[in-house]
């Protein structure tokens, strides 16, 4: 339940990234080029934090193959 609740929260936050990134641009703000590129820090701090979990993952996974 906890990977959902994370899945969730990610998803949530990257959809409201996206609907400032799209009034900002709608409304011809000053602001757009700094919402771009905080978005895009943010979503590349995100997915190097989700392969990271996923590598663990895999790390855990072979070592308790190599357990058996």
């Amino acid at each position: 339940m906890q990977k959902n609740k994370n899945s969730y929260i990610i998803f949530l936050g990257g959809l409201i990234m996206l609907i400032l990134i799209m009034l900002s641009y709608l409304n011809n703000s000053i602001f757009l080029e700094e919402l771009l590129l905080c978005g895009f820090i943010i979503g590349l701090t995100t997915l190097v934090n989700m392969l990271g979990k996923v590598e663990k993952v895999q790390s855990e996974n072979k070592q308790t193959q190599k357990e058996l």
